[in-house]
């Protein structure tokens, strides 16, 4: 008997050690320990207090949904949408979902009606009401949209990569490209980018042509918070979670006076982001505490 009750407490503590961490380290802090279980009350629990009114900002990629090799396959789980639907419903939080593709294609991924949806890494905002507001792109500019998508088809699309057409941005895909092939691909897509007047800039396995206007997430992100409270938006509370470097605008921007989490299991990773959670599970059991303080 005594040594079954000396045996149980060791053989739990085997089993704690084997858990994916849910919650690992502050963002930058090389040395910090990974921890077993969500400490979320322990980053946050001073900062959103019952009752508070939140800003909830989101990335969907990486973020609310695994990555897969092609943008079609990624879902979000039934229990991640059902938490962020508790929260956008919950009559004390509002939602954004910040996005790299296209607005009516995340709107779609996603499915729920009570969120603000922005596409093509905030280029595109569209709101619950049907309202819409697109940044304006230079019309010289957006000519060359469909000459530089069949340049890029023609010399630099074979061995599995490929363009995603977001109609005012596009992604040149080569997550599925055999590594070879890789890095001349990656630089020549860059220069066909720009050669048309578009801005080029590395992601996730892919190469990203934006328009050349003055505009990123964080942008994105603060004209959502300025049109959706007031101009004393900073005074409200504010959590952003994103995995990509376009992510890190977001962060920056609400540094200091929101909270935000990097996803990402890279301890070295250097961020902007004042926490880094290790994967979409992570972000699930965020949402869980969240929808605990709001619903």
């Amino acid at each position: 008997m005594a040594r079954s009750t000396l045996l149980a407490p060791l053989a739990c503590l085997i089993f704690l050690n084997c858990l994916e961490p849910l919650i690992s380290w502050p963002a930058n802090d090389k040395d910090a320990p990974a921890m077993s279980h969500p400490e979320f009350d322990q980053y946050l629990g001073d900062y959103l207090q019952a009752g508070d009114t939140l800003a909830l900002l989101l990335d969907y990629d990486g973020t609310l949904a695994e990555l897969t090799s092609h943008p079609n396959l990624t879902q979000m789980s039934d229990a991640m949408r059902d938490s962020l639907r508790n929260i956008a419903n919950s009559g004390k939080a509002f939602v954004a979902v910040i996005s790299g593709r296209d607005v009516d294609g995340v709107k779609e991924k996603i499915g729920l009606e009570n969120v603000i949806y922005s596409g093509n890494h905030g280029l595109e905002v569209l709101y619950p009401n049907g309202t819409r507001h697109n940044q304006g792109i230079p019309r010289d500019v957006a000519d060359n949209f469909d000459k530089m998508i069949d340049q890029l088809n023609r010399e630099v699309v074979h061995h599995g990569s490929w363009v995603e057409n977001k109609r005012v941005s596009i992604t040149f895909h080569f997550r599925e490209a055999e590594q070879q092939y890789v890095p001349e691909m990656a630089a020549r897509a860059k220069e066909i980018i720009e050669s048309y007047g578009y801005r080029a800039n590395a992601a996730h396995a892919s190469v990203e042509g934006k328009p050349p206007i003055q505009w990123n997430k964080g942008l994105a992100a603060e004209y959502i918070l300025g049109t959706s409270f007031d101009a004393n938006w900073r005074q409200r509370k504010v959590l952003f979670a994103g995995d990509d470097t376009t992510d890190e605008d977001v962060m920056r921007m609400i540094k200091g006076t929101g909270r935000s989490f990097r996803v990402t299991k890279d301890k070295d990773l250097v961020t902007s982001a004042d926490y880094k959670i290790p994967s979409v599970d992570a972000v699930y059991h965020l949402l869980k505490w969240i929808e605990s303080r709001v619903v």
